[in-house]
């Protein structure tokens, strides 16, 4: 890909008013009747243009973002945000991008859609024809993650996208987007949760703490099993977590364990073990093999986070 950008996560109000261009029409200038439909929209563009400041643009040339990851907007949030709107206007103006004749928005989604609801035709905005549909991309995701959260699915729904779209590691996004690799790869792992426990937690059921947890259990009837007992009994995620690791037990296994401790091993194997468990911050144990030469190396963690950070040192 092309050189790294800079981090995005110091916010987008930083991003449209550090160095921000000149806003302009789209690409296409409006046909002569859009244009003398109102007499006054002329002047206040042109001296919007001048000042560098916010320009009315019509709510009717205005698309949503394609890559908008919001899956719904909550129907209060949305009706409080309209009457505020109706009482005092549109306090911060809405970002755009100019395609072909008409604009696409960038950041503002919530604000144009209670716009359009308090019927209001015009919304301030800043048009920024630098804008790439990978950025466009990037910034639908901070707005929302910075203003209005998504639920933890959808979070992590518009984080497979972006790696997706634009062929991205979970390193690469997380630096782009100025959020931690394991914070990224968390949210990620939602998605292979079982349906109802999804269903769980896109309803705020189940609490991203609770999800984490969950989303390393591979046992499908067991993950359901736990989820259906946080939503009856309220589970802390504390006691979650004491479900799952009680009564404490070596993942390696018990037979293994003993077939450990009863193996011969060279001096130089058992401090190698020492060395690695050192440097990787966890249990390490080798097992040779009867064959010379071969062997195996068990690694031990005890939660995903864990499991990151060692993952982490080992790439």
């Amino acid at each position: 890909m092309a050189n790294p950008k800079p981090r995005l996560g110091r916010g987008l109000s930083a991003l449209m008013n550090s160095s921000s261009p000149r806003p302009s029409k789209p690409q296409e200038t409006a046909s002569a009747s859009e244009a003398t439909s109102d007499p006054n929209s002329q002047d206040q563009t042109a001296t919007s243009n001048t000042s560098h400041g916010p320009t009315e643009i019509p709510l009717d040339l205005i698309d949503d973002n394609p890559h908008q990851p919001r899956e719904n907007i909550d129907p209060a949030g949305l009706a409080e945000l309209t009457a505020s709107i109706k009482v005092s206007g549109i306090l911060q103006p809405v970002l755009l991008r100019p395609v072909a004749n008409r604009y696409q928005l960038v950041a503002g989604h919530r604000r144009t859609a209670a716009a359009r609801a308090a019927g209001l035709t015009k919304i301030p905005a800043i048009v920024r024809s630098d804008t790439t549909e990978e950025t466009q991309a990037e910034w639908a995701i901070i707005e929302n993650i910075q203003r209005q959260d998504l639920n933890p699915l959808e979070r992590a729904k518009a984080y497979k996208t972006y790696l997706e779209r634009f062929n991205l590691t979970h390193a690469q996004a997380a630096q782009r987007l100025g959020e931690e690799r394991t914070n990224v790869s968390n949210y990620l792992r939602l998605l292979d949760l079982q349906k109802e426990v999804q269903t769980f937690v896109a309803t705020g059921q189940i609490s991203f703490g609770h999800a984490k947890i969950l989303a390393g259990i591979d046992d499908s009837e067991r993950q359901n099993s736990l989820a259906k007992t946080i939503v009856e009994q309220g589970l802390s995620v504390r006691k979650l977590e004491d479900l799952v690791t009680e009564p404490p037990t070596d993942v390696i296994g018990s037979i293994s364990v003993a077939a450990h401790d009863r193996t011969v091993k060279s001096a130089h194997i058992v401090e190698m073990e020492q060395e690695l468990s050192r440097k990787l911050g966890t249990k390490l144990r080798i097992f040779p093999a009867r064959r010379k030469g071969a062997g195996k190396i068990v690694i031990q963690y005890f939660n995903l986070d864990e499991f990151d950070r060692i993952v982490g040192k080992i790439t």
